[in-house]
């Protein structure tokens, strides 16, 4: 993989995150700190709930107003402040510098214009192009991700297209004007396997390419282990656990990722008809607003001490990138000290 830890493109520090409610003003993404390096790929981790898409909103500058809000930390790209940015500012960015694409392509992609339209507007926006030039920018990046006959479905509308076609053209719309960094939120959901593999690969390939750096959200360990050169694990709006994709496959610290590693269903081989018990993660995430002083997991963890409901764990260095918050780390983090 061709990341160079050196350069670091995107640096987000002590980001947190609150919604006004009805129960008050709640804390959705607490204090997270991580960093993009160019033509890297981070994938965020963790079970619905856990803010890996609020991140993801957060970082383009999305948070749903007028509920939501950044109360601290900054978002730097090449260096500036996406937080302290202007609106206009904001804008002229997205879709330029960094993009996004979102879970479900059919209500984000506008049913009364063509996808050659959809992908002329960023074009138009953010290059000056004529309609002529954005018309064939538009029929290349169709070209780019592998839809056929670009020039004659660049006249077609989203109801035409299959779904993985649709997330097509949405990667097709977030790379036209050559992006430095792609956001993809769950890129491949509703889609089935030999889509998402296809996805999967069209995106490493565009990589591969482009240079782009990508951050991927999914709860899919098996796109980690495909895509991944570092990983976040988020737990109730917390980063638990980070950590180079080989840490966190092979050498998992924090018992909340453990335990997705383990939800993984395996097959057993040699043995026709053998079934394995499929693993699960007992609970669920808890309500953000009834989150206590102490480890969010502590209630669903297996290792849970007394301490571990009285106080939040630090971040626990385990090796070079390797880190993780649980208080069952602590004695090395007193060693190395």
């Amino acid at each position: 993989m061709n990341a160079n830890p050196a350069i670091a493109l995107l640096e987000v520090e002590t980001l947190q995150v609150e919604f006004d409610t009805w129960d008050g003003r709640v804390r959705v993404i607490e204090s997270l700190t991580f960093s993009l390096a160019a033509g890297e790929t981070l994938c965020i981790v963790g079970e619905s709930g856990c803010g890996k898409s609020m991140t993801a909103l957060a970082v383009m500058g999305l948070v749903p107003q007028p509920t939501g809000h950044i109360t601290s930390g900054s978002v730097r790209l090449s260096g500036e402040d996406l937080v302290r940015a202007s609106a206009a500012r904001l804008q002229q960015m997205r879709g330029n510098e960094i993009s996004m694409i979102f879970q479900e392509p059919m209500t984000s992609l506008n049913p009364v214009y063509t996808v050659g339209e959809q992908i002329a507007e960023a074009l138009r926006l953010h290059r000056g192009l004529g309609r002529n030039a954005a018309r064939a920018r538009a029929i290349e990046m169709l070209r780019a991700v592998h839809i056929p006959e670009p020039e004659r479905r660049v006249e077609e509308y989203p109801h035409q297209f299959s779904g993985g076609m649709r997330q097509r053209v949405m990667i097709a719309i977030a790379l036209a004007c050559e992006p430095k960094i792609l956001i993809a939120d769950e890129p491949t959901t509703a889609l089935d396997v030999t889509v998402q593999a296809q996805i999967f690969d069209l995106l490493e390939e565009l990589r591969e390419t482009r240079g782009t750096a990508i951050i991927l959200i999914t709860h899919d360990m098996g796109a980690v282990a495909e895509m991944a050169d570092r990983v976040i694990v988020m737990y109730a709006g917390r980063k638990v656990e980070e950590g180079r994709v080989e840490d966190i496959l092979e050498r998992p610290a924090h018992p909340y990722t453990r335990g997705l590693l383990a939800c993984r269903p395996t097959l057993v081989l040699g043995h026709p008809g053998a079934r394995t018990e499929l693993a699960e993660i007992p609970g669920v995430v808890p309500p953000l607003h009834q989150l206590g002083a102490g480890c969010a997991f502590a209630p669903r963890c297996a290792h849970a001490m007394p301490r571990c409901r009285e106080s939040a764990p630090p971040q626990t260095g385990l090796a070079a990138g390797h880190a993780a918050a649980c208080w069952l780390l602590e004695p090395r983090q007193a060693a190395a000290a």
